[in-house]
């Protein structure tokens, strides 16, 4: 994720409890609502959290088991011509 892509767009308070308000606008931009379930990601070396939610989560998995299994499917057919 280049700088580029991340840009300010709003503040949002600790909660007593831990919980955080995610901004309207990125609510609207990710079509999220009250109990959809999202994803925390912590990025360690930029100190920073992100969300994505369980549907995108669930898209990414589906695309890296999709080429893994052709990753695969390339190995085997390289076996078969040594």
């Amino acid at each position: 994720m280049g700088l580029k892509q991340v840009r300010l767009v709003g503040t949002s308070t600790l909660g007593p409890k831990g919980q955080v308000v995610i901004p309207a606008e990125i609510r609207e931009k990710m079509s999220i609502e009250p109990g959809d379930k999202l994803i925390a990601l912590y990025i360690e070396d930029k100190q920073a959290v992100g969300f994505v939610t369980e549907k995108h989560a669930q898209e990414i998995v589906n695309k890296l088991g999709d080429r893994v299994s052709a990753l695969q499917n390339l190995l085997v057919n390289r076996r078969k011509e040594d």
